[in-house]
């Protein structure tokens, strides 16, 4: 640490410091504090915070030196409770082991054989649509991917049930607002925001046991052979059986791909409507490539590769929209990071959103362009706040990770753009503004 400096540190308001102007407006605030450096420190009422803005440091992070780091804190204290015992709440050895669990359910096999039941369920939820409705879209795309979920996941039906994981979506979504005042009290306090928490989690905890007992006892039909790989249960249920995974285990990890797979697919598939309302060309295009691939025939997994401009929207849009804005971490130890020094248990920001739209990574990185991902782009990799992955020899692990990252998206644009070219326009109107967890807000009349 010999010759390690302090990282800058924008100007704040005396006892709030900078948390004024992060709860005015979070996004503004992010931008303006990115100008000062790469890292810069911040400072919260009872916390400093580490703000880091360049790739390649974000790597640094993320991959090349995480075993220095852990999960930060406000991510451990919004997701207690919930996640205990999830892949997305751990790091170092047990990641690995847990993450080596979930590993059979997403190989291209496993995956491939989703992609049929996703384009049918996909289709049958827009075909109740009629010319001329005026749709909650984000409320329409989050019952579909709840049902995709449901479906590839628990292989049950939510129909009727679906309030259960919503509820506790939105729940979760309240309690990590960082704006809130609930944060600056100890977390026993019985805030309002904490007993909906507990009381959705609650109702969802009872619902994934419920749901695993019966799997477990053979009581859902087709599906109850561990070995069948037909969803995700399936491939945790078998690891539980081997030794690999506790019954904690296998619970808390379907529950955070439940809540975080439909929740961040719902966002991006509203805001990719949204932009492709507002650029017609773009969306003419992608419809000729849907009719080109497919036909009037639905998508399956093996049209993926194909779907070159649909991918390409989906990219596109969690660039501009990413689900999550930020990826926290806490330092296990003294690090140095551009040559400025991260102390023990310093709490270490890596906001994508900032990133997503900085000009030094981007060209017009404000402007909603699908194509620029057709040709190389710089350094996008460091940016995405993705934990990098070995490749197997034979490419399986690249092909399964590009199918698995938004198969579902892409088959429900595909899906949705066979149907506008049969049935006619759409288009999206109202303002679209961000929570704190960019999820997206239109006022109603």
């Amino acid at each position: 640490m010999s010759g390690a400096k302090r990282p800058p540190t924008p100007d704040g308001v005396p006892l709030l410091g900078h948390g004024l102007a992060f709860s005015r407006d979070p996004f503004d605030a992010l931008s303006e504090w990115a100008d000062e450096g790469e890292v810069v420190q911040l400072e919260f009422p009872g916390q400093s915070l580490y703000m880091v803005t360049e790739p390649e440091l974000i790597q640094q992070v993320l991959v090349e030196n995480h075993d220095a780091f852990t999960i930060g804190r406000q991510q451990r204290e919004t997701f207690d409770g919930i996640e205990d015992d999830a892949v997305t709440a751990t790091t170092g050895d047990r990641w690995r082991r847990l993450r080596t669990g979930l590993h059979p359910a997403f190989t291209w096999d496993g995956i491939r054989s989703f992609g049929d039941g996703m384009a049918e369920r996909t289709a049958a939820h827009v075909t109740r649509w009629e010319d001329g409705d005026r749709l909650d879209l984000l409320a329409e795309m989050r019952t579909l991917t709840l049902h995709l979920l449901a479906d590839t996941l628990l292989g049950v039906d939510v129909e009727g049930d679906e309030d259960v994981v919503t509820d506790a979506a939105d729940a979760l979504v309240a309690r990590a607002d960082p704006r809130r005042f609930g944060t600056l009290l100890p977390g026993w306090i019985p805030t309002p925001t904490e007993r909906r928490f507990d009381r959705a989690v609650g109702r969802l905890d009872d619902y994934v046991a419920d749901v695993l007992a019966d799997r477990s006892s053979g009581e859902e039909g087709d599906r109850d052979e561990p070995n069948g790989h037909d969803d995700v249960c399936s491939v945790l249920l078998a690891a539980r059986e081997r030794g690999d995974l506790s019954t904690a285990e296998v619970q808390d990890n379907l529950t955070a791909l439940l809540l975080a797979g439909h929740d961040s697919s719902a966002v991006t598939l509203t805001y990719a409507w949204y932009e492709l309302s507002r650029h017609p060309e773009v969306r003419e295009s992608l419809a000729d490539e849907v009719e080109a691939v497919i036909g009037d025939g639905l998508p399956g997994a093996d049209d993926f590769e194909d779907l070159g401009r649909t991918r390409h929207v989906v990219r596109e849009t969690l660039r501009l929209y990413p689900p999550a804005w930020a990826v926290n971490r806490e330092a296990t130890e003294a690090v140095t990071l551009g040559g400025y020094e991260i102390p023990s248990g310093a709490q270490v920001m890596m906001p994508q959103w900032v990133v997503h739209r900085d000009s030094r990574w981007w060209d017009d990185p404000e402007t909603f362009d699908p194509s620029r991902w057709g040709s190389e782009v710089r350094r996008t990799s460091n940016a995405s706040g993705e934990r990098s992955e070995p490749r197997g020899d034979d490419g399986e692990s690249s092909r399964s990770r590009r199918l698995g990252r938004g198969a579902a998206d892409v088959h429900a644009i595909a899906v949705v753009a066979a149907r506008d070219r049969h049935r006619g326009d759409g288009s999206a109107d109202g303002v679209m503004g961000y929570t704190s967890s960019t999820r997206p807000t239109v006022p109603h009349d």
